[in-house]
């Protein structure tokens, strides 16, 4: 594995979470990325990230689980104050079909408070790869959503909300998940304080030797009156 650090861990993402570094530390965020089938360990990387001018930085790749569950493409882009914007291709290589989860995660600078607003965006396609006349991605029970806006690790804005599902109709057929999105243009959605991370998490089954390519956006702002409350404070304090 040239590029990254990885891990394969179990446990809360609060306790991984612990162990990034801060984002003012370094120059190039230290994006964090996850991806586990049900039942399985997650695997846990931080793909390396160049800057892409305007603030904003891009980590792309390929990871493929070291149990052969799972392969994945991705390309993100970023901004630590902040929005995440990603790409993914994942397929599922057994003779199964599979639950996963997977998770970017992007440490943020200055933290946001006392409130937010967000909105976010996801859609994709699905490919019967292996060209059997049979293919779905869906969601995975009540609780659950295809997509889920996350602020410091806890989901607060979900698209798709279960049950939803998409299948092929013929062989070699790909099939639209058509975009979807919330609290955008804007973003418009109040939202809680965003203190250390935001990110995206996937989760959804997909059929044996199918394919899912997934876009997804998730942006998180100060609400104005907050910003305008940290305005007069700091021209207070200078004042004294």
């Amino acid at each position: 594995m040239r590029g990254w650090s990885c891990l394969k861990i179990s446990g809360a993402l609060g306790l991984v979470l612990a162990s990034i570094p801060a984002v003012a530390d370094l120059g190039v965020p230290p994006l964090m990325m996850q991806c586990w089938s049900e039942g399985e360990q997650p695997v846990i990387w931080w793909p390396v990230g160049v800057p892409y001018g305007d603030g904003r930085f891009r980590y792309v790749g390929s990871f493929q689980d070291p149990d052969g569950h799972w392969t994945l493409d991705y390309d993100v882009l970023v901004k630590p104050d902040p929005f995440i914007n990603a790409a993914y291709a994942l397929t599922n290589p057994t003779n199964s079909t599979q639950i996963y989860n997977l998770v970017t995660t992007l440490p943020i600078a200055p933290p946001i408070v006392p409130s937010s607003l967000m909105g976010g965006s996801t859609g994709g396609s699905l490919t019967d790869a292996n060209f059997n006349g049979v293919g779905t991605v869906a969601t995975v029970g009540p609780g659950t959503s295809f997509y889920a806006g996350q602020i410091d690790g806890v989901g607060v804005l979900p698209l798709y909300p279960d049950p939803n599902s998409w299948s092929v109709l013929f062989p070699g057929q790909t099939v639209n998940i058509p975009q979807i999105s919330a609290g955008l243009p804007g973003p418009t959605i109040p939202g809680p304080p965003a203190l250390a991370s935001i990110g995206i998490l996937h989760q959804f089954s997909l059929t044996a030797g199918d394919a899912v390519s997934i876009t997804s956006f998730f942006v998180v702002v100060p609400e104005p009156a907050s910003v305008v409350l940290l305005v007069i404070s700091g021209l207070a304090l200078r004042r004294r």
